[in-house]
């Protein structure tokens, strides 16, 4: 359930830092989590770059 929680959150966000701030959780915790998640789906939920996430 944290794992979905958090996706949404990115997905609100739209950036690991901003979002991990938010919940009062590590940045490479969410990381790790989201990348768990998209691997047990198959499918990129979000396309990494620099600046932030964009949903796919």
């Amino acid at each position: 359930m944290a794992s979905l929680i958090q996706t949404l959150a990115v997905a609100e966000y739209l950036n690991f830092r901003h979002t991990a701030k938010a919940l009062g959780v590590s940045q490479p915790s969410i990381s790790a989590r989201i990348k768990a998640l998209e691997e047990d789906l198959g499918v990129l939920l979000f396309e990494r770059n620099t600046r932030g996430v964009r949903l796919t």
